[in-house]
């Protein structure tokens, strides 16, 4: 699975600050900084052929049938390992039906550790495959399997998962289950748009997620996730969808409004997200600095190289992000900065980024946006910096939350 979220870094230690000085990175000078733009990538040292042989990087599976794994499961109370659960990878359809009538006589708890083993090790190896396995986990009486099944198919399309996703999207005891079911369902959209997926499909998918964000009753969380699902379409009435929910008092669907404007590659919210780098809420400026990358604001290189020494990781995570994105001189040497520190989270995201440039500013690559529709060159950044914030109207900017 290919991640490129910058929150997938907040795990790590936040020692940023130690290992990297703001007061020695000048950044209003960077164009200056002919050393840093010029030098070229380094090249990876390549591993000895010897490191690469069967012995080093043999993998030891199973060898226990599913069938005695299940009997294992079932009257064993001593742990499995990851390796014995391999054996329920790429179930044949008789087999997954003996899974399911017995899956339930697992204890609960067991049933959680084992689907969470699954679900890590088929996201670290790609010899694992869970397809049949996460749908008898994703009919589970219990909320977090549930949770943890779809956590799983986050990136299986298929049509036959289309039905269970929208019925546990619309009526799901778990309003956390009902979430990560709306989230699920952005990947059909998004096929919706390809011709990936039968029209007649797409649309049932879009009528459901439309059916949530125009209910008043739902919670917030499904609405925030049916949003960020939505926003790949490319009917009119999305953008007015989006606008709204920027406008909400609410942050959680504030924060999805940013995340639907990078994934409605519609140039419209340049200047939208480019505002909200300048927001008090780290969650806001940091899924701002991601939808400025992913819509390639170039007007906010500068302000998205200020926020790689922003307090919280999570924004210069996000920044080092948009950075790699949007390319150019001055993200090139920011990032290699960042990246000649050696050491911290920090340094490995910009080394990632750096990758990032080589390939989203191809100059041979045809380019993804229409840039003589943006108007980011009318927004004057410089007064928008200056301006007195007890003075900003409501329909402006929305409303933040202290």
């Amino acid at each position: 699975m290919n991640d490129t979220n910058p929150n997938k870094f907040d795990n790590e230690d936040n020692d940023f600050d130690d290992e990297f000085d703001a007061d020695d990175f000048d950044i209003d000078n960077l164009d200056d900084d002919d050393d840093l733009d010029d030098d070229p990538l380094d090249e990876e040292e390549s591993l000895p052929a010897e490191a690469w042989d069967d012995e080093n990087y043999a993998v030891t599976r199973t060898t226990l049938t599913a069938e005695q794994l299940l009997h294992r499961l079932l009257h064993d109370p001593n742990d499995v390992t990851g390796n014995d659960l391999f054996a329920f990878s790429d179930l044949t359809r008789q087999i997954a039906e003996k899974v399911r009538q017995d899956w339930l006589n697992i204890p609960v708890e067991r049933r959680r550790i084992i689907t969470r083993q699954m679900v890590d090790s088929a996201f670290n190896d790609l010899d694992w495959h869970l397809s049949r396995f996460l749908r008898i986990a994703l009919e589970d009486q219990d909320a977090e399997v549930r949770l943890i099944a779809l956590e799983g198919l986050a990136e299986d399309t298929s049509n036959d998962l289309i039905g269970p996703l929208l019925q546990l999207m619309r009526n799901d005891q778990s309003t956390g289950v009902r979430a990560a079911a709306a989230r699920n369902l952005g990947a059909y959209v998004l096929a919706g748009e390809l011709d990936e997926l039968d029209a007649a499909l797409a649309m049932r998918v879009e009528e459901a997620l439309l059916a949530i964000l125009s209910n008043p009753n739902e919670p917030l969380s499904v609405q925030s996730q049916a949003l960020e699902s939505i926003a790949y379409s490319g009917e009119a009435g999305v953008r007015q969808l989006i606008e709204d929910a920027y406008y909400s008092p609410d942050e959680e669907i504030r924060v999805s409004s940013l995340i639907a404007m990078g994934r409605s590659a519609d140039i419209h919210w340049r200047n939208y997200a480019r505002a909200e780098l300048l927001n008090p809420s780290p969650a806001m400026r940091a899924e701002a600095a991601r939808t400025c990358g992913e819509l390639e604001t170039k007007a906010a290189i500068h302000e998205l190289v200020e926020l790689i020494i922003d307090e919280e990781q999570t924004v210069r995570l996000a920044a080092i992000f948009a950075l790699g994105r949007i390319g150019g001189r001055d993200a090139r040497a920011a990032l290699n900065a960042i990246s000649e520190s050696g050491k911290g989270t920090e340094a490995a995201a910009a080394e990632e980024a750096l990758e990032e440039m080589s390939f989203y500013t191809d100059p041979n690559a045809t380019p993804l946006y229409d840039e003589t529709e943006d108007d980011s060159d009318d927004w004057d950044v410089e007064a928008w910096h200056n301006i007195d914030r007890d003075d900003i109207d409501e329909k402006d900017m929305g409303e933040y939350e202290e």
